[in-house]
């Protein structure tokens, strides 16, 4: 059962631009950074998470001393700022593609290939037909 909450509209207007870009409603995007936040402050020591809000958020702000938190604020910022990064060798990435609402496939081994989700799951795109000259 829901609960009514109240946000800041400062918040709410975040949420609607980054749920329309993610294609989620307002109440979902709320929802995924609530279960975000939950995972990391579950992964992180008492003393992390202190610093962490203590720094609004800012991990390079909250860790300036720690590379291996360093290297993946970097990461971060690379995938927000739409850079390739490096795929992990075992790991399967989807991406958006070409900023339209068909998202990219990156697989071990570098194969890229276009779909989109139905029912959570990455369907791929048809290949492109060639037609006779």
């Amino acid at each position: 059962m829901g609960m009514p909450v109240k946000l800041s509209d400062e918040l709410v207007q975040e949420a609607r631009k980054e749920a329309k870009a993610a294609d989620r409603s307002i109440t979902a995007q709320i929802e995924h950074w609530a279960k975000l936040g939950r995972s990391v402050e579950s992964a992180l020591r008492h003393e992390d998470a202190s610093a962490l809000k203590e720094a609004g958020g800012d991990l390079a702000a909250a860790f300036p001393q720690k590379p291996t938190r360093t290297a993946v604020v970097t990461l971060l910022r690379d995938i927000a700022r739409g850079h390739d990064f490096a795929v992990p060798a075992d790991r399967v990435v989807y991406q958006s593609h070409d900023g339209t609402d068909t998202i990219e496939r990156i697989e071990p081994g570098g194969r890229r290939t276009t779909g989109r989700f139905v029912n959570r799951t990455f369907v791929e795109d048809a290949p492109a037909r060639r037609t006779r000259r």
